[in-house]
């Protein structure tokens, strides 16, 4: 367990510099960049969670990378265009993946309180490729679409 905490506080320190490295930008940049902090602070903290079998803070955090996802379902970036279905697709996948991860954390929240007999294991599992799915689903889309590396 102690490992995982370690592991779970340096990925908190790498998503902390990203955060820190944006933050020279100019302020249309800056907005697209706080949002950007939001969703790797929100993928923190459901990275803990999911760590420490407390899952309370998963479906607040999913929301923020639901609602990301529906965005970019509405507005393909200029950058995009040429390769429209390749970037709705990673906007959808990255839905679907917040979706299935909300809904198995609010299983798992009825089991640990004791209100369902449910195959914990499979589940924590399944909720844990999830959030792996999510974040493949960031790294492809701003590995393809990003207009600018981030220093």
């Amino acid at each position: 367990m102690k490992r995982a905490r370690i592991a779970a506080a340096a990925l908190g320190l790498f998503v902390a510099g990203l955060g820190g490295a944006a933050s020279v930008a100019g302020a249309k940049e800056q907005t697209l960049k706080q949002v950007m902090g939001e969703n790797f602070a929100g993928l923190q903290a459901i990275l803990i969670s999911l760590i420490t079998s407390n899952y309370s803070a998963v479906p607040s955090q999913v929301k923020l990378i639901h609602d990301h996802a529906t965005a970019l379902t509405k507005m393909v970036p200029a950058n995009a265009q040429a390769d429209r279905d390749r970037f709705l697709s990673y906007a959808y996948e990255l839905r679907t993946h917040a979706d299935d991860l909300e809904t198995i954390s609010r299983a798992l929240i009825e089991h640990d309180k004791g209100k369902e007999k449910l195959v914990t294991d499979s589940l924590r599992e399944a909720a844990a490729a999830h959030y792996g799915g999510m974040v493949t689903m960031c790294v492809s889309c701003h590995n393809r679409f990003r207009p600018n590396v981030v220093h």
